[in-house]
């Protein structure tokens, strides 16, 4: 499925199930169910209870819950290679070789790579162009390729971002003429994959993916001057890079309007301006290791908040690993503004059945906060960001398995 389908369906899910009656706050009888929820463990009316194997409500600090922000953890992918290269020589690819990928080559999900061509000074040209070869293979509509040049000091994007599969093609190219565009004149291509479905994953499977280019010159159109060539062939004249660290913004915060049960919760967002989680953050906040060894019917419930407006393409996502963190399994991706301080999403009281990830000795939880280059808000309470609270873990081996509804689990903790 397209992944961005996914995604949609996935919000309008949330939605449903989070505010039956609109984005307002919960009805009562969802409320009180959630409240009721804070007694994990507590029997059925049949007689059934899980075991509890975790519980956190944060009151006790971080307890060895883990954030990062992934800005800082990437390395420049854009290299000069022979592999796939054009007419047979050298060209630029942002990609790798790597064993755990689909394939053996590719690239990952959360890459924000480019490659930037040095200042080019096009002050005594009467038409310049840029044009190059290139060849991508990506998810379509998802990860994408942006040619971009500076304007103004900001870099605006030259084309709507290319994905799917292109085989090598020689580019007309685009006029950067200094009416526009800066001079002296900064270009640079721009590689953006999503948060699933790529090589790393195995949600898409590429051939030589992400991006190659080559043969990338500025001439004068008026004159057929060359001003810039870059060919590859002398070891490149371009340079990789990586944005600058945005930063880790989840922390515990006890600010009113924020948590669920005592005064504390996870929150990932700014302190320093409440309504904007700042742009093109990747920041993840993961479980301890929970010791579920023995365990066959398995479910994660947890309290969640969020003031993710549906305007633009931010989202978290929710994931579970039950070998130590080495493969993750997507819970969901979601995207949604809650509309209030008093509002939780039932998916997560619901809860995430682990058992098709069983047998595994120990169970993580990771939630991956996304933003685009303008950041995340304001939410129609006029905040913005995720937050965390009650986590805990059932263990049901042994109880018969049923199909979960809001109304056995109203049933199921309700006294």
């Amino acid at each position: 499925m397209n992944a961005k389908l996914l995604v949609s369906l996935t919000v309008m899910l949330t939605v449903l199930l989070v505010a039956p009656t609109g984005l307002q706050a919960s009805p009562p009888e969802i409320e009180e169910a959630a409240r009721d929820r804070r007694v994990p463990g507590r029997a059925r009316d049949d007689g059934r209870s899980p075991t509890i194997l975790f519980f956190d409500d944060m009151e006790g600090g971080e307890n060895g819950w883990q954030h990062v922000d992934h800005t800082a953890q990437q390395g420049t992918r854009f290299h000069i290679d022979t592999y796939q290269a054009f007419e047979g020589g050298h060209s630029w690819w942002c990609g790798e070789f790597n064993a755990s990928f689909a394939g053996g080559d590719g690239y990952g999900n959360d890459w924000v790579q480019m490659l930037e061509l040095p200042e080019v000074d096009i002050s005594g040209a009467v038409y310049p162009i840029i044009e190059f070869a290139y060849r991508c293979d990506t998810e379509e509509y998802c990860d994408l390729v942006y040619v971009q040049a500076e304007s103004g000091g900001v870099y605006v994007d030259l084309n709507e971002g290319w994905g799917g599969v292109e085989p090598w093609n020689s580019f007309s190219g685009y006029a950067v003429g200094p009416s526009t565009y800066d001079d002296p004149l900064k270009v640079r291509f721009r590689f953006e994959s999503d948060a699933a479905f790529s090589d790393e994953d195995g949600g898409y499977d590429s051939d030589g993916g992400a991006f190659h280019v080559d043969d990338i010159r500025v001439y004068d159109y008026s004159s057929g001057t060359t001003i810039f060539l870059d060919d590859c062939e002398g070891g490149g004249l371009c340079t990789p890079s990586i944005p600058t660290p945005v930063g880790d913004y989840w922390h515990l915060t006890s600010r009113e309007c924020a948590a669920y049960s005592g005064t504390q919760c996870w929150w990932c967002g700014d302190d320093a301006d409440t309504s904007m989680v700042p742009g093109n953050v990747i920041n993840s906040l993961t479980s301890p290791e929970i010791d579920i060894s023995g365990s066959l019917v398995c479910t994660l419930r947890f309290l969640i908040h969020a003031q993710v407006p549906t305007d633009d393409a931010d989202f978290w996502k929710e994931e579970v690993s039950t070998d130590g963190g080495e493969n993750w399994y997507t819970a969901g991706i979601w995207w949604g503004d809650f509309g209030g301080c008093n509002t939780w999403a039932s998916h997560g009281i619901s809860g995430v059945d682990v058992g098709p990830y069983l047998p595994g000795s120990t169970l993580m939880f990771r939630i991956t906060m996304h933003t685009t280059s303008d950041g995340c808000g304001p939410g129609a309470a006029g905040g913005a960001g995720v937050m965390l609270d009650d986590v805990w873990v059932e263990d049901w081996t042994g109880s018969a398995v049923e199909r979960t509804t809001w109304g056995r689990i109203k049933a199921m903790y309700r006294t």
